[in-house]
């Protein structure tokens, strides 16, 4: 009997350092995503608030972020095939949420029920699956619920708030989910002022420029 409890002990180690040098391996490789998703990102930022869209340097890391992108998400929908990973930190979390939400409308709608799941387990914040579900409803040529979508005519510089579903609710519907009202946000994120006065006013012309751009 105790040669057998010892042998169940040693197979629970076993299996329970197993587990965690799985978890170690995911976190890292987490790491190493967020890192290559943002980078660029955080590079495009730059030369936008430097008025340098038209650049052939923006040009250039909008394409290498194409191709970063598609390395990152191969690598992340496995990792979400045996379901969202456990003891996840949260720079991590939000890096299974980025790559999904910066895929091509197909993989975003696939991925959605995963995203509600984890929401629903607690495993991802609320405020993810919104601006998911805003991004694929625009996409689908609908109008976004959270108003976290902003549009840049690159022509001019300017930045739109795209087509929201309701716009005099917004920010009330934003609190639900735990995001910050819309003057705070754009003017953290877009170095933008929210109105509704001014949304609607700018409503006609970005709906004519979408059209020109679709």
């Amino acid at each position: 009997m105790k040669r057998l409890s010892s042998v169940i002990l040693v197979s629970l180690l076993f299996i329970c350092q197993s587990v965690f040098a799985q978890n170690e391996q995911i976190s890292a490789q987490l790491d190493s995503i967020w890192k290559t998703d943002q980078g660029i990102r955080m590079e495009l930022i730059k030369l936008q608030q430097q008025g340098k869209t038209n650049t052939s340097k923006f040009q250039e890391l909008i394409s290498e972020m194409k191709t970063q992108d598609s390395i990152n998400q191969k690598k992340v929908f496995e990792i979400l095939e045996s379901g969202w990973p456990e003891n996840l930190n949260l720079q991590q979390n939000q890096t299974l949420f980025l790559v999904i939400q910066h895929a091509d409308l197909e993989t975003q709608k696939k991925y959605l029920p995963i995203i509600e799941s984890a929401v629903k387990n607690g495993k991802t914040l609320a405020s993810n699956l919104a601006l998911l579900k805003d991004r694929i409803a625009l996409r689908e040529g609908g109008e976004q619920i959270y108003g976290s979508q902003v549009w840049l005519d690159t022509n001019t510089g300017k930045k739109y708030v795209q087509p929201i579903e309701n716009p005099e609710k917004v920010d009330s519907l934003r609190a639900e989910v735990g995001l910050p009202d819309m003057q705070t946000y754009l003017q953290q994120g877009f170095q933008m002022d929210w109105s509704l006065e001014q949304y609607y006013k700018d409503l006609p012309e970005l709906k004519a420029l979408l059209a020109k751009k679709n």
